[in-house]
């Protein structure tokens, strides 16, 4: 789908694992070039997340994401026996067998449109898998600090993603995004389905100056969900062959500084 659209690159960024970038990357039969990377979901806040983009082989980041997948494991086996409780028929290694890494809730989500006991994926985590529903149960995650320290020190760029979704005022993302900065944080997601609704120029209005990397990405999980299709922000980003130059110069930058840290 990549090359057929026209991609010249495409990113893969799973939520907490690099099962999805490194299985792709071995296949040796990609439409267009790989950027490996991953996005940590963290707890400072709901919905706030940060993608490492990267070439580096850094443990430090692969230990700290194989320990999160760890400990999901425990947390979707909770949330299921809390929804069989509530009458709901579900099968642990069922749900298993839909992914090759951790189960996380967009697998039991799926799980239960396939069941009938949801009408979509949105109406499964609106009614049992949000925080305060009964099916949930909270992550163990790092925060953004631990997360930075982390991706910096195995050779990759961190970029915050989708900053629209914390419904954040402009002034208090400003703040945020300034003290972040100063932790390492290296990039901002501005070209992302959810800036439309305060149109992505103005968060880039906003970060450019700050002197953030510039990135974007269509978000996409499948097909007829609430995230973007792929390539849906290029007609929209119009530096995106200068951003992604940017962006590669960046992730060779931290490689040399990891390969040149690991050998001291």
């Amino acid at each position: 789908m990549c090359g057929a659209i026209g991609l010249d690159w495409m990113a893969i960024t799973d939520h907490d694992t690099f099962a999805g970038s490194d299985a792709l990357a071995a296949s040796g039969s990609l439409p267009v070039p790989l950027i490996r990377g991953v996005e940590l979901s963290l707890r400072d806040m709901e919905g706030l997340h940060l993608l490492a983009y990267g070439t580096a082989e850094g443990e430090p980041l692969r230990s700290a994401v194989r320990s999160l997948a760890e400990q999901r494991k425990g947390r979707a086996a909770a949330m299921v026996e809390r929804l069989k409780a509530i009458g709901f028929e579900l099968d642990m290694d069922e749900i298993r067998e839909q992914t090759r890494d951790a189960v996380g809730r967009p697998h039991i989500a799926r799980a239960m449109v396939r069941k009938g006991y949801a009408a979509s994926l949105e109406d499964a985590f609106a009614r049992y898998l949000n925080p305060g529903r009964p099916g949930y149960v909270a992550a163990m995650r790092m925060n953004m600090e631990e997360a930075l320290r982390a991706v910096l020190a195995s050779g990759f760029v961190p970029v915050l993603a989708h900053p629209c979704e914390l419904e954040l005022p402009m002034e208090q993302l400003r703040a945020l995004l300034t003290r972040w900065q100063a932790m390492g944080l290296m990039g901002v997601e501005v070209y992302h389905p959810s800036a439309r609704r305060i149109g992505c120029e103005a968060l880039e209005r906003l970060v450019r100056p700050m002197g953030f990397l510039v990135t974007g990405g269509s978000d996409f999980h499948q097909e007829h969900d609430k995230h973007g299709s792929i390539g849906c922000m290029i007609p929209q980003w119009s530096r995106s062959a200068e951003d992604i130059s940017a962006l590669f110069q960046a992730m060779r930058n931290q490689k040399e500084k990891y390969d040149l840290e690991s050998r001291t």
